[in-house]
């Protein structure tokens, strides 16, 4: 069988431009974020033995976004569907794009052939695949186009040509930079909240991404056709584990950004920190984030001096003491990292409310 042509004027043309069109990510805030459901309707993607991949991947979106808009009522949640219907990949992109969106994320589940050992969860960015495997990936999610009535919105790309993903590795895209350091907190909730086996950030040529003009990730939760993980993600427990992972990512990426840019969210009234003492300004190290409060002399926080919680966006965060210089507060960030608390991180706090590194600083001159 005859590949069909794909190095054409109007492909290469497009590849190259469309960096152009880009712009840097919108504004100083997170506002909105499209949440996509991979694969529905006459798509089902994977199948296990129990269940589809279209059903586990709607329900995790689903419990994804339903966390955002109860925890983040500044965040917009736009979903690329919400029942069991098929959506183009081109559309998917498109409702990003028209929704201005600052945040894309598409979420599915994997499987291999010849096997059924394959374990773990991995997070794409848009990019050059490096292995056969990450081909493998690619090839298969971008096969849903072969279900489209039309495809002229990918001018001649056959997902199953080995050769049309070279053309992936003639573009990089303006977000590569802030998706992989989304794809990397994805990872880190997966591995260290959500107990699943680390498969690492990776890339290659996912069409849905390629269209989208701001941070863009797909995220494959498990294999389905592995019999342990098929069960894990096809249960109420283990679904809602693994959009709590997604949630803990967004939240933190959104934070990073949001305080690089300093316009970091102000606490709700009745999220101050719990603690006594509420007023001031400081430096403090945050190193742990709960769902439900425990005592700050918890057993888990053995070692860590000074803890102190408080209750922000839904969740309970704990740090560990009140210092007047960034440079004293990253002195004990080490300490804490050093205890296993890895992710460990500095915050501020203006007059008992959560602010920027920088405004703290501003305070503390005057």
């Amino acid at each position: 069988m005859i590949e069909r042509k794909i190095f054409r004027f109007g492909a290469l043309a497009l590849l190259f431009l469309l960096p152009l069109f880009a712009l840097a990510q919108k504004g100083e805030k997170i506002q909105t974020i499209v949440i996509d459901a991979g694969h529905g309707g006459k798509d089902t993607g994977a199948l296990g033995a129990v269940t589809t991949e279209k059903a586990v991947n709607l329900a995790v979106a689903k419990k994804l976004g339903a966390y955002i808009e109860e925890n983040m009522p500044d965040v917009k949640v736009v979903y690329t569907r919400k029942t069991d219907k098929f959506v183009n990949l081109s559309e998917r992109a498109a409702i990003a794009n028209r929704n201005n969106a600052d945040v894309f994320i598409s979420i599915h589940c994997n499987s291999t052939e010849g096997t059924t050992t394959a374990r773990g969860a991995e997070t794409f960015v848009m990019g050059e695949s490096k292995n056969e495997k990450n081909l493998a990936v690619a090839k298969k999610e971008n096969a849903a186009i072969l279900l489209e009535d039309n495809t002229d919105a990918y001018d001649n790309f056959d997902p199953n040509s080995t050769e049309a993903y070279i053309l992936f590795s003639l573009t990089q895209s303006l977000y590569q930079s802030q998706s992989l350091n989304f794809a990397d907190k994805v990872q880190k909730q997966f591995k260290n909240k959500a107990g699943r086996h680390d498969r690492g950030v990776q890339q290659a040529g996912f069409l849905v991404l390629w269209k989208t003009s701001m941070p863009s990730i797909l995220v494959e939760l498990g294999f389905i056709n592995n019999v342990k993980e098929e069960q894990f993600l096809n249960s109420e427990k283990g679904q809602t584990q693994m959009a709590l992972a997604l949630y803990r990512a967004f939240e933190d990426y959104k934070r990073e950004f949001e305080s690089e840019n300093h316009t970091a969210s102000k606490p709700k009234a009745n999220d101050k920190p719990a603690s006594s003492g509420n007023g001031g300004t400081y430096f403090t190290v945050q190193f742990s984030t709960l769902d439900k409060k425990v005592p700050v002399t918890d057993k888990a926080f053995k070692g860590v001096k000074e803890v102190e919680v408080y209750h922000y966006n839904g969740a309970y965060r704990y740090t560990s003491g009140r210092f007047q210089t960034k440079a004293d507060a990253i002195a004990r960030q080490n300490e804490v990292r050093n205890l296993g608390f890895k992710d460990a991180f500095v915050i501020a706090f203006i007059n008992g409310e959560r602010g920027t590194l920088k405004q703290a600083e501003e305070a503390l001159k005057k």
